[in-house]
């Protein structure tokens, strides 16, 4: 009697467990990019998605899809009105850098909040600057002078976007810069500089990776320089470039100041907000928690395999995902600034 009790309740436990448990079988799940295809972020997203894929329960079909109406914002503000509610993980969203500094900088088109928003997985990521082959500067530092001297043209997307850390450090090096405005995302600057439009530009990683390292192999392009890597707060060159110099030790070189100061300390904040952990794959918060255990043990599952973590490393990079307890923390830095650098930096974007 007491056995056939025990058995009738774990089968009940069984069923009431196997109700709430998610499973994707056959069914499709969107990543829901507010870029062009062809930029960093969608890079990122087509190469996680068939990593997802296997690590998601019932592996199901991951999708990328390109959200560009309204450019970064309006594609932001469009997913959470849409989706901000959805309680399944069937459309999750994709934020990078460019998301993340017009909620910083308090722009009025803003509608997300980062408090509505659940993390499971981030990645962080490095930039390159690069020149046209055609503008003889083949070392940012040997030939700076040329660079000085030169008028040069800079696609970007917007006055809060993430082009804000390269427009920062042109001022800061007294290029004569001219910035250009309506880029949809970085895809956009790339295509701008290969029709001669514009005279420079960068590429996050994966898409540097990807689009201009073969242009550079042809000779078409020169990378100048990263934005370098966080280490211990401080930064220092980008692993996964290492004979290019960072930003900071371009800024000495050229200039012969030390790299500190209020500018020093505002591009670092921008930079630690916009590139330490730039991507980040979010649940709407009002997901169900069987859901986001689902997503967390996934994205877990992704850097504790070795063979998913050498695909991720050769497309994007060699840089920190981020996972568990680790989100909470690393979100709050990517989605905020201290009082000193963002006073300084609405003064300067005001000038600018």
């Amino acid at each position: 009697m007491l056995n056939k009790l025990i058995a009738t309740l774990v089968a009940s436990v069984m069923m009431i467990s196997s109700a709430f448990a998610v499973d994707y079988s056959g069914k499709t799940v969107t990543m829901w990019i507010p870029f062009k295809a062809g930029g960093g972020s969608d890079t990122w997203a087509r190469a996680l998605a068939p990593i997802l894929s296997k690590s998601l329960p019932g592996n199901p079909s991951v999708v990328v899809k390109n959200v560009t109406e309204g450019k970064a914002i309006g594609a932001s503000n469009k997913y959470f009105a849409e989706h901000g509610k959805d309680k399944d993980g069937i459309v999750v969203f994709g934020t990078s850098g460019s998301v993340q500094l017009p909620f910083i900088f308090k722009d009025k088109r803003v509608r997300y909040r980062y408090k509505d928003m659940y993390p499971v997985f981030a990645s962080g990521t490095g930039g390159v600057v690069y020149v046209r082959s055609d503008s003889g500067v083949k070392d940012i530092i040997k030939d700076f002078n040329k660079i000085k001297s030169s008028k040069l043209v800079y696609g970007s997307q917007g006055k809060t976007s993430l082009d804000a850390v390269p427009i920062l450090a042109f001022d800061m090096l007294g290029m004569d810069t001219k910035v250009v405005y309506g880029m949809k995302g970085r895809k956009g600057g790339r295509a701008a500089i290969l029709r001669g439009e514009t005279t420079i530009d960068y590429q996050t990683t994966a898409s540097y990776l990807k689009h201009v390292k073969p242009l550079v192999g042809k000779g078409e392009m020169v990378p100048l320089m990263t934005w370098g890597a966080l280490k211990d707060g401080k930064v220092v060159r980008d692993p996964n470039f290492p004979n290019l110099p960072s930003f900071p030790e371009v800024y000495e070189k050229v200039t012969g100041k030390k790299f500190k100061g209020t500018e020093a300390k505002a591009w670092t904040a921008m930079f630690t907000a916009g590139f330490a952990t730039q991507k980040y794959i979010m649940l709407p918060k009002s997901a169900k928690s069987s859901v986001k255990k689902a997503w967390t043990k996934a994205a877990a599952n992704i850097v504790n395999d070795p063979s998913a973590m050498k695909v991720i490393n050769k497309k994007l990079g060699k840089y920190d995902q981020v996972t568990g307890k680790a989100l909470k923390p690393a979100l709050k830095k990517a989605t905020s600034i201290d009082s000193a650098s963002n006073k300084f930096l609405q003064a300067w974007k005001a000038k600018k």
